[in-house]
């Protein structure tokens, strides 16, 4: 990201939002908040989006966030950086923060469908930032994390896979589009309950352990090697087989069989461990080790 005069301007004005006037942290952190749309700005440039862009990200909450007497509006920032900036900034901006935490983010969900595509760019580095933040905090803390959010674990999740879901569908060809696929992953993961004998501990991942989960029937035949910690599998109806694979190398796109096309996504830990092949019966551990 180049320190361009534009670039200066919208740092010094963020920083004087959140830092100066009101001196805001992190939720539940002694952080600066600054370092949020700081981070926003920076996963931008990554993908390298326009200076604007880059601009109105790291600008993207001084509307939301700004409080009486220290008011930032959509007038304001168009006078300071420009009617195209203060739009795009205003795009991600929830305004009614009176209402309820659920009819809030229903219509946020609702106004991504009216995005062009830098306000979906703007968006996606947004819960890159937060998402990330977030996945590193719970590896630490566990579901404390979720205290310092106004909504229950459920429905924070929730939300942000149904915005990078919404995301995705307007814009697959996103420069984003590959990184929030894989953020949803790790989210998902956070959402469905594990089953113990798939999730390897750190000393089993060290020595590539397997867990077999196969159909019950033994006519059948169905099984399926997971050689990665996580309890989802694609599955190919026509060649009958699943392949567990590690959530780094499935794209936006999701996996397709080079004969059939895209394959189905089986996830035990949501699922009612049916048999996709039989379709009858349940599926089960047959072993760990190697």
């Amino acid at each position: 990201m180049q320190y361009t005069p534009l670039i200066q301007k919208a740092i010094r004005f963020a920083t004087q939002v959140h830092e100066v006037d009101q001196k805001q942290k992190r939720k539940g952190k002694d952080i600066p908040y600054i370092t949020h749309p700081l981070s926003v700005g920076l996963i931008l440039a990554r993908a390298s989006a326009s200076e604007p862009v880059i601009a109105a990200g790291i600008l993207h909450d001084t509307i939301e966030d700004s409080t009486e007497g220290h008011k930032v509006t959509q007038d304001a920032l168009s006078e300071a950086f420009g009617a195209d900036i203060a739009q795009l900034v205003a795009s991600v901006t929830e305004t009614r923060k009176d209402l309820p935490w659920d009819e809030r983010k229903k219509e946020a969900l609702e106004h991504i469908q009216e995005f062009s595509q830098d306000s979906l760019l703007l968006k996606s580095a947004d819960i890159l930032a937060n998402a990330t933040e977030l996945l590193e905090d719970h590896k630490k803390d566990g579901d404390e994390v979720f205290a310092r959010f106004n909504a229950p674990k459920d429905k924070i999740l929730g939300h942000y896979l149904q915005a990078i879901d919404a995301i995705v569908k307007r814009w697959p060809e996103s420069p984003l589009a590959g990184d929030i696929t894989y953020l949803a992953g790790q989210l998902e993961l956070m959402v469905a309950p594990p089953l113990p004998e798939l999730y390897l501990d750190a000393e089993q991942q060290k020595i590539r352990r397997i867990a077999l989960v196969h159909c019950e029937d033994d006519n059948c035949g169905f099984g399926v090697e997971f050689k990665h910690p996580n309890c989802t599998f694609y599955f190919c109806k026509e060649h009958g087989t699943g392949f567990n694979l590690g959530l780094a190398t499935v794209s936006a796109a999701g996996v397709e069989c080079e004969l059939h096309g895209k394959m189905e996504r089986y996830d035990l830990g949501t699922e009612d461990n049916v048999c996709p092949r039989c379709e009858q019966n349940t599926l089960a551990v047959l072993s760990v080790g190697r």
